[in-house]
């Protein structure tokens, strides 16, 4: 697995493999969960999930097969269970903490690991991927999974090993949030260790109202307005594509919330246009009920997209921008995708200026919405990505500041984007 790991580099993407698609089995990029635990990666001393749905026994078998059955287990997960709440009696070495949202529209959502080793070393994965087996096995799944962070020195000061990008501060301050004494070991290994290699954003949200920029949309915005470089004159050619597995209410019209607060922040550029323009186009992947139909496990492949028939009956509108999942070339046009991803492409599809992989859908829950008021932005969920920017992951020159398609697996769907019809409606679940 180290082997397949180095190869990834810069980008250390991979996506879950698909159990019922054998041409994924041996993709460089493909990945199970048990090669995330691989010895050749680094001997783990202790872990910590962070998660939204968690199969206790499912992932405790994942540790088994790995060979840690008994190395300290802690797991901080958003959907209540009764197992999780007991498995300490059980498993002495698992520590188990329920995180509960103040809203009933929020949810713990965030998808983290952070692998311990016994040298003092660490790896953090970003994950699309709860941890049970219907997401392990034919849903399509993305994963960020970071080099090997190496212990520091004993006489390092806890700011050094920092990276261009801050990632580990923006580490610390999302740990931080939670104000769990379980998590003061992870934190601390995470101080001892150096990050200065690694070369994307951390992108995350916690529940509340924030005046600064650090998190949800408004730190995706003040990102993309610090390093995105697309040519000011092709800004409005350059659409946005946003590719979901649920979709949140958006209001009778768009520029509510979906082309106004979601559209401005994602769009941003270094050096924006000093006269109005008309903003670049958005268009929104989401399966449709065909490609559900069509999917490895037929419609209970559609289980994973929580998209309410009554909350698409009330924004109609929202067809003109749906476009339908195809991942011809990575095998993947069956596997229903659970992954969250946005970027942005050139007009002719063979340039990237950005992209985020996170577990944040396309909502308000997930990346805010601005108070009229006061300018605060209101988070209700918990969420966690990645964001690779040209410069830091590539070192293009500063008028180059792409990613060439070509030459990066992470933009897995291809462009040959589908819109919606009357007889390829979105999927959607009709809750009784």
């Amino acid at each position: 697995m180290v082997a397949k790991h180095d190869a990834s580099a810069p980008y250390h993407v991979f996506y879950t493999t698909i159990s019922d698609a054998k041409q994924t089995h041996n993709q460089p990029y493909s990945i199970t969960f048990l090669e995330i635990l691989d010895r050749s990666l680094g001997e783990l001393k202790c872990s910590l999930q962070i998660n939204f749905m968690v199969e206790i026994g499912w992932l405790l078998a994942q540790y088994y097969f790995a060979g840690y059955s008994e190395k300290k287990l802690t797991i901080l997960y958003g959907e209540d269970m009764e197992d999780l709440r007991t498995i300490n009696k059980k498993k002495p070495h698992v520590d188990a903490h329920h995180v509960s949202m103040a809203t009933p529209f929020g949810k713990h959502h965030t998808k983290m690991m952070i692998l311990c080793y016994e040298d003092g070393s660490l790896r953090v994965v970003v994950s699309t991927a709860n941890l049970y087996v219907d997401d392990w096995e034919n849903r399509t799944q993305g994963l960020w999974f970071s080099p090997r962070c190496p212990e520091l020195p004993a006489d390092a000061m806890p700011h050094d090993g920092e990276s261009p990008t801050m990632f580990k501060k923006s580490l610390l301050k999302y740990l931080n949030h939670y104000h769990l004494p379980s998590l003061a070991y992870y934190m601390e290994r995470v101080k001892r260790c150096d990050f200065s290699h690694i070369n994307v954003f951390l992108v995350a949200s916690i529940p509340g109202s924030h005046f600064d920029m650090e998190w949800g949309l408004t730190r995706v915005g003040s990102l993309l307005r610090q390093h995105c470089s697309i040519p000011t004159d092709q800004n409005k050619q350059w659409p946005l594509i946003a590719q979901a597995s649920s979709i949140g209410s958006f209001g009778k019209e768009p520029k509510l919330w979906l082309t106004g607060d979601f559209l401005q922040h994602f769009t941003r550029i270094k050096n924006p246009p000093t006269v109005l323009s008309q903003p670049p186009q958005l268009k929104i992947i989401y399966p449709s009920l065909e490609n559900v139909r069509q999917s490895h496990d037929d419609l209970l492949g559609g289980g994973c997209l929580p998209y309410a028939a009554d909350a698409h009956a009330k924004q109609l509108w929202l067809n003109d921008y749906l476009y339908q999942w195809k991942a011809t070339s990575t095998h993947r046009d069956r596997a229903m995708p659970h992954i969250k991803c946005y970027t942005r492409v050139s007009p002719d599809y063979n340039r990237a200026a950005y992209f985020l992989l996170t577990s944040g859908n396309v909502s308000k829950a997930a990346w805010g919405q601005k108070n009229k008021k006061d300018q605060a932005l209101r988070l209700m969920s918990c969420e966690a990505g990645v964001l690779l920017l040209p410069q830091f992951v590539v070192s293009e020159p500063s008028n180059l500041q792409i990613i060439k398609i070509g030459l990066m697996t992470t933009i897995f769907y291809i462009f040959v984007l589908l819109k919606f019809t009357a007889e390829t409606p979105p999927s959607v679940m009709v809750l009784l």
